[in-house]
């Protein structure tokens, strides 16, 4: 069987970090060839990532992602997953409207459907202007991850992501609860049959809030960037996204981060035996990221 252009592309980028424009590098990728993209994409007109498309105005933002989001349809298996890491900024004195815009946009022009808003809340979240009080609001703690699938079923797994049962739940799965239904509703309507015995599942479904502090200043990629003079101005914690890879993948599925930066998301794959590609716009991110995954993982690939 003759292999095209693309096919032979995805072969060599398959856990390789690309230094491109995403969108022309997806370009390159064939259809419905990625299990899961999932990304953080440069905030909107606050931070320098060291690209041309590294600052972007909120009122342009979803005419910015619009193509990308396009390519990143394209390529999704039909039973794929994109994941969005996104946060908005206060614009005017008022929150500027463009993230909502953009899932609307996503839904309704590019075609996916929203399967679950996820809040990742950081409880680190330091003290800032709003902080004073004099904004009108308080600090904001939280980000956005919009769960899209591409098609009418994608792939889930609720147990890699189960969270530790609270002891409560413990006494329901010992048996030990008291009383029926009737006996236990909660004032939000909630009740539990506390008289059955419940299966134990190895832990209780996590919910849509994922609280991750996102503290860590000091590992291999923070001493990379500061033995090499290069800074990076944002990074999410390795757990959120491994959350989704769990979640969203199986063992050997191709893992796409087109805003990959530091690596976070290949780190994960890799070493949840998935594949992985990152894209970049900055080769300094490209080579960093790189050197960070042959120290973590001494050159011996996880994700064949």
């Amino acid at each position: 069987m003759r292999i095209t252009k693309k096919q032979k592309y995805l072969q060599n980028a398959i856990n390789s970090f690309v230094y491109g424009n995403c969108e022309e590098v997806l370009k390159q990728i064939p259809n419905e060839s990625v299990d899961l993209v999932v990304t953080s994409p440069p905030y909107a007109d606050q931070r320098d990532y060291g690209s041309l498309e590294s600052s972007i105005s909120p009122d342009q933002y979803v005419k910015w992602f619009a193509p990308k989001a396009k390519e990143i349809h394209r390529v999704l298996k039909n039973n794929g997953s994109f994941v969005l890491n996104i946060n908005d900024k206060v614009v005017g004195g008022y929150q500027h409207l463009f993230v909502f815009e953009l899932v609307l946009h996503l839904c309704k022009k590019t075609g996916f459907n929203l399967v679950r808003d996820y809040i990742w809340y950081n409880p680190a979240t330091p003290p800032n202007v709003f902080s004073r009080g004099g904004y009108g609001r308080t600090k904001k703690s939280h980000e956005y991850c919009f769960w899209f699938s591409k098609g009418p079923e994608w792939t889930f797994n609720l147990d890699p992501i189960r969270k530790p049962y609270g002891k409560d739940m413990l006494k329901f799965l010992e048996g030990k609860g008291k009383g029926d239904r009737n006996q236990n509703t909660r004032p939000s309507t909630h009740n539990f049959n506390c008289e059955k015995v419940w299966t134990n599942k190895g832990g209780s479904d996590p919910g849509s809030v994922i609280e991750l502090g996102n503290t860590n200043s000091n590992d291999v990629f923070a001493k990379l960037c500061k033995e090499r003079g290069i800074s990076h101005p944002a990074r999410f914690p390795e757990k959120l996204v491994e959350f989704f890879i769990l979640s969203g993948t199986k063992v050997g599925d191709v893992v796409l981060d087109p805003f990959s930066g530091s690596g976070t998301t290949a780190i994960s794959a890799e070493r949840n035996g998935r594949k992985w590609i990152g894209i970049d716009g900055n080769a300094d991110y490209c080579e960093l990221a790189a050197a960070r995954m042959e120290i973590e993982f001494g050159g011996e690939s996880r994700g064949d």
